[in-house]
């Protein structure tokens, strides 16, 4: 049985970004202008990171990895009054 892995990006408005803010995958830290970017990153960086850390992920000898990738974003809503 496989495992699947999970990472949820958010959007910082302030720094205008989008970033991984939460993950199982070992080392996934990014961050990119665009959801698509951010997308595009991950996709590059988690078969890196799976070659780096092999030893930390649940099976050490995958050859694909499932990712569930979950967005959020905060929106501040000004109320009449």
């Amino acid at each position: 049985m496989t495992h699947t892995y999970y990472a949820e990006i958010s959007r910082d408005d302030e720094a205008g970004v989008w970033y991984v803010s939460d993950t199982d995958v070992p080392g996934l830290v990014a961050e990119a202008a665009s959801q698509r970017g951010l997308l595009l990153k991950v996709r590059e960086l988690v078969p890196e990171l799976y070659q780096l850390n092999r030893h930390l992920f649940d099976q050490p000898t995958l050859e694909t990895i499932s990712l569930r990738l979950t967005s959020s974003r905060l929106e501040t809503i000004r109320l009449a009054g």
